[in-house]
């Protein structure tokens, strides 16, 4: 009887870890396409060796995915992008003068486990997260990473920088899957915000910008790591400057969200305003938010940071709780969300216990 159920243990153990695996695994499903920089390196050889480059050539890199969905995303954020002003940008001195670089970063990022960038943010993605996303490589004039149409086709665009490190671009991917993850649970918090007015609901979307900040901590791997240590110097020297005026930045977003829930911003105004917020390199969004995420996760464990994902709002609320205890204790002290502001969006101030 003992070898009897010592052998149902294990066959047990087993079916869970099989059924666990095959959750994990239809959690995350990545395709990579580097078809857009494959055709553009193709023209750079031809340029270079003098050979023709033929209207087939274009027409081949024009039809790539990558390359139609980027044209999109530029139109979508109202910015000038033509086939002309990239024959221009591929036919140019610089890209010829990178090429040889351009092929080796591109040969490597195909090879790297983008899966694995995946799996390290899981930890930080509520279970009903999931990671189903197309992965572009590209190259192009803007150097600049982004996510694309969550909602319907998820995408991240990669620039293809010769100058990222390898611990960077593993660190980029993994800060990008995290916005793809938290984009499929779009809809759970879409529905917890739809009775608010207008002006609550849009301070609400919003809150959901501190995401970045949520992205930076899930792709440092925890609150004790660093988040910046394989960023170059100027992100680095930019993310000190963030944290040194972080009451500051809260106070200037929290004047944005009483300016939204007041009725002074509205539509396109507001999102104009929130889009500053992004920063040239990483503003606010990613400072405030990391740093409100951190000291969620220390006070009250990461479970509670999980369920400030699902629920947007309660990031501020708990956030202000922490602050507060520290702010008492004489240990520092913490600018605070106001009040109006989070009675505007309806926020839970439920109470917490530390983990």
């Amino acid at each position: 009887m003992r070898v009897a159920f010592r052998t149902g243990w294990v066959l047990a153990a087993c079916l869970w870890t099989v059924a666990a695996v095959a959750t994990e695994a239809d959690r995350i499903r990545i395709k990579l396409d580097a078809s857009e920089a494959e055709q553009v390196l193709a023209i750079v050889a031809k340029h270079q060796q003098g050979r023709a480059v033929t209207d087939a050539d274009w027409s081949a890199l024009f039809a790539t995915e990558p390359y139609r969905r980027l044209k999109m995303r530029e139109a979508a954020m109202h910015r000038s992008f033509t086939d002309d002003e990239f024959r221009k940008f591929v036919l140019s001195d610089e890209l010829e003068h990178q090429y040889e670089q351009l092929s080796r970063t591109l040969a490597a990022w195909k090879n790297a486990d983008m899966r694995a960038s995946g799996m390290r943010i899981l930890p930080y993605l509520p279970a009903e997260a999931a990671i189903h996303v197309k992965v572009f490589p590209e190259i192009k004039p803007k150097h600049n990473s982004f996510v694309f149409d969550t909602d319907t086709d998820p995408a991240i665009f990669l620039y293809l920088d010769p100058k990222v490190s390898p611990e960077e671009f593993a660190n980029t991917v993994s800060h990008e899957m995290h916005h793809i993850g938290l984009s499929s649970t779009d809809k759970i918090y879409e529905k917890k915000i739809e009775e608010l007015s207008p002006g609550g609901r849009k301070a609400a979307e919003w809150m959901g910008a501190f995401g970045e900040g949520e992205a930076v901590l899930a792709a440092a791997g925890g609150p004790d790591a660093s988040p910046q240590q394989h960023s170059r110097p100027d992100v680095q020297a930019n993310w000190a400057r963030g944290m040194s005026t972080f009451n500051e930045d809260l106070e200037t977003l929290n004047q944005f969200f009483l300016d939204v829930v007041k009725g002074r911003l509205q539509a396109d105004a507001a999102d104009r305003k929130a889009y500053t917020f992004f920063g040239d390199i990483q503003g606010p969004w990613y400072t405030v938010g990391y740093r409100m995420a951190v000291l969620v996760e220390k006070r009250y464990g990461r479970q509670a940071l999980i369920e400030c994902m699902l629920d947007r709002r309660l990031l501020l609320v708990r956030y202000n709780q922490a602050a507060q205890e520290i702010n008492a204790s004489g240990r520092d002290h913490l600018a605070l969300w106001s009040s109006e502001v989070l009675k505007a969006v309806q926020a839970n101030t439920g109470t917490l216990q530390s983990d």
